[in-house]
């Protein structure tokens, strides 16, 4: 298989994108193309709140659509000039005089007298499903879609999403990790409301620090992300939307308990001050009190600790359009993990400390609706020292890192709102320091930058965009980032195509992002780079893909099909090399790793109340270990993914609002690297197939703010026997908890509440 130029590539992506702008620069501007679009909202409490699935209908002519989540809509209108009449079942019916195409129409729907009670419901809002309006391929959970699951923190919020791979880094802390299209979570761009969340020092455990009762949605983008939120999205983004000061819940309160002991509470509170401004506050505890080893090899399956957890936000409006977000966050997590009783021979301790706050402030412009100022701010701090065996022999990981982020935003239109433009800049500066041994792998790194994204929607069928940006870092100079997102809707809406491309960048944390591969006695080497510098490469990477989605009936019930293809090339990475038995080195890997990764998933409602969820993914993720100890110059399969995976996720409720969801999914073999490698490549250890199934019930009452549920993960009880290497000799030369394939604690069943007070008007 040849290897792409980096140069090359990167002329190319150049070329793609001038050749874009010109022929659109040459293309009239269509003032005259018949598509509207626009939103509608409600009134809840003085506020406008979008209203989902409204219905917008050409007056005269059959056409028509629904509003989605957000309230917007698109309508490729017959004639213009022409009206548009907008209803909702439970509101006052409205028109619009639209008197030319291109422009974006706002309307607010009023509730009509004496229908507060008994409302009803012309469609159920999906919790799980493409974003039809986005070119890019974007995937949207809602709260009740993640809460099917056992899930506390956002590491364990994707259990039904087909698109995110969730395994266990180790056999001795118990922390999930993510891969998005067969690779690493650290390649994919994990933000709280646009803004860097996971990532820098945090990249560990920093899933783990946002808890799931705190969330609203969750955005999955696969493929290359948007240039306005940075430089660092290689094979994806993942956006959390945090709950609302200005939100309908007034009182949440979560309690969820295993019987491994784990139990964990979640409390917000808001008020509104008047109606501009409102506050809220989170709190949460967590506490896994008990000892437990059901595989019998001396070492605890999960850890013990405490997590302690506090949040405060701000949200304001502005009559004259200005709005804001001002947000702090403050969590403090102690656990232990290592061998059973009151005198272990190997122990470890995990102390964090983390401070957030973050920040948007934004200018809307009431007569030009589609014109709009917005800056984001963040600042974060964590600090982290994790200790690995006794007292006597005692290795330790001590961490300590600031970062700050500004993102200075202007969006507007050229002519008409089939020519969108964003312009910005922005600023990313860390200061990390990593400690281990006698590793000292302190960096400061500043990284201004400017973009520019064009969107052209030439009629109700087209979407492109093309966005680039260059970057100054102060560590690496200049680089530059090119993506290309387009969307193609048939006719009928029922058949969209996708296609995006670009690349992507990213600093890495040696030690910080890889703590599980420390729990073991390997030898760490790190090799020094051209230059000579120890710990420092700037990562590269290039992403392309293709998604088809195409909406149809089987017989009578609705159904959806979805196929991508992704492809993700690496210029230059860090490589983890561990195909030497007690060894561990990491290094600059040029043209390496190469991943690519097919996706079919099929939704089918077959009654109401019931859906189903299959899905099959195919991985062929390999790295050309040149150079290296062992397999100098061979191309292997990376280490820990399965090649192939299904899915298979069964909802049903009814009308006295029981809910029951179950999950199964099938993992394939995988490659394990490391103590158990021979020398003939052909014959390398490969993990059994094994099958996953989970189950949930739940519970809910008309009119009351309760919630229960009961449920099982892994009901099979599948485990990986033997998970830890040399065990019973923690300080053996052999010792190495970090081949990690499967389930680790085997059966747990869970249950616990809900309750949301929400305001009046919603009940």
């Amino acid at each position: 298989m040849s290897i792409f130029n980096k140069n090359k590539v990167k002329k190319t992506i150049i070329y793609i994108l001038l050749g874009l702008l010109l022929i659109t620069s040459i293309l009239p501007t269509q003032t005259n193309a018949q598509t509207v679009s626009g939103r509608v909202y409600e009134l809840v409490k003085n506020k406008k709140s979008p209203l989902a699935g409204a219905a917008i209908k050409e007056i005269g002519f059959p056409n028509g659509v629904l509003t989605d989540d957000a309230g917007a809509f698109e309508l490729k209108m017959t004639t213009v000039p022409g009206r548009l009449e907008v209803s909702y079942v439970s509101h006052q019916t409205d028109t619009i005089d639209v008197v030319k195409a291109g422009t974006v129409y706002e309307v607010v729907l009023r509730p009509k007298a004496g229908t507060l009670e008994g409302t009803q419901i012309n469609r159920r809002r999906k919790s799980y499903g493409i974003r039809s309006i986005d070119p890019k391929t974007t995937i949207n959970l809602t709260e009740r879609e993640f809460q099917k699951a056992a899930c506390c923190n956002l590491s364990e919020s994707f259990e039904n999403a087909p698109a995110i791979d969730v395994s266990f880094t180790d056999a001795v802390t118990g922390t999930k990790q993510i891969k998005m299209l067969g690779l690493a979570g650290v390649y994919t761009s994990t933000t709280r409301e646009f803004m860097p969340a996971v990532r820098g020092l945090n990249s560990f455990y920093g899933l783990s620090f946002i808890p799931a009762a705190w969330v609203n949605s969750i955005q999955i983008t696969k493929g290359a992300g948007s240039v306005v939120n940075g430089f660092e999205s290689m094979t994806g983004q993942i956006n959390v939307e945090m709950k609302k000061p200005f939100g309908r819940e007034n009182l949440m309160i979560d309690q969820f308990v295993a019987e491994s002991g784990r139990s964990e509470t979640d409390v917000m509170v808001r008020k509104d001050l008047n109606q501009y401004v409102a506050t809220q506050m989170f709190a949460r505890f967590a506490v896994h009190p008990l000892q437990m080893d059901r595989n019998g090899d001396g070492f605890m399956d999960n850890t013990i600790g405490q997590q302690v957890q506090v949040m405060n936000r701000w949200q304001f409006y502005s009559p004259k359009g200005y709005e804001g977000q001002l947000s702090a966050s403050y969590n403090n997590t102690n656990h232990e993990a290592g061998q059973m009783g009151d005198n272990p021979l190997y122990r470890v301790q995990i102390d964090n400390e983390q401070f957030d706050v973050w920040g948007k402030l934004g200018k809307m412009f009431k007569d030009k609706p589609y014109k709009s100022f917005g800056s984001q701010y963040a600042f974060n701090t964590i600090t982290s020292q994790t200790t690995y065996g006794n007292d006597t022999n005692q290795r330790v990981l001590s961490t300590r890192g600031k970062t700050a982020y500004a993102n200075l935003m202007y969006q507007s239109i050229l002519g008409s709102t089939a020519h969108e433009y964003k312009v910005g800049a922005s600023v990313l500066s860390d200061w990390m320091e990593e400690r281990f041994d006698t590793l000292n792998l302190d960096r400061t790194e500043h990284t201004v930058g400017v973009f520019t994204e064009y969107t052209w929607k030439p009629d109700s069928t087209w979407v492109l965009v093309g966005g680039a940006r260059i970057d100054h870092s102060s560590l690496f100079g200049l680089f530059p980032t090119f993506r290309i997102h387009g969307k193609k809707k048939s006719k009928n809406d029922k058949t969209t195509l996708r296609f995006s491309a670009g690349n992507g960048w990213r600093t890495p944390n040696f030690l910080a992002q890889n703590q599980n591969l420390l729990i073991s006695n390997r030898e760490i080497r790190i090799r020094a780079e051209e230059d000579g510098t120890i710990g420092l490469i700037q990562e590269s990477s290039v992403n392309t893909g293709l998604s088809l989605h195409h909406q149809f009936k089987l017989t009578y019930m609705p159904a959806e099909v979805q196929i991508d293809y992704f492809h993700t090339r690496f210029f230059n990475e860090l490589l983890m090399d561990r195909e030497t038995n007690q060894m561990l080195e990491m290094r600059s890997l040029k043209n390496g790793t190469i991943a690519n990764s097919a996706q079919i998933q099929f939704d089918l409602t077959p009654v109401r109340r019931m859906d189903i969820r299959l899905a099959y993914r195919m991985f062929d993720v390999t790295t050309t270990y040149a150079n290296g100890l062992v397999y100098g110059g061979r191309r292997l399969q990376k280490p820990f993914v399965a090649k192939h995976r299904g899915f298979v996720n069964w909802t049903q409720s009814n009308r006295k609002r029981f809910q029951f969801s179950t999950t199964v999914q099938f993992y394939g073999p995988q490659r394990i690297p490391g103590t158990q490698f021979r020398q003939n490549e052909t014959n390398y250890e490969m993990s059994p197939a094994f099958v996953l199934w989970n189950a949930q019930l739940s519970k809910r009452w008309k009119n009351n703010p309760w919630e229960v549920f009961v449920g099982m993960e892994n009901i099979l009880n599948k485990k990986q026997e033997s998970p830890i290497a040399g065990a019973a000799d923690p300080f053996g030369a052999n010792f190495d908890a970090a081949l990690v394939w499967g389930p680790i604690f085997g059966r747990m069943a869970y249950g616990g509440f809900r309750y949301r007070l929400k305001h009046k008007d919603d009940k």
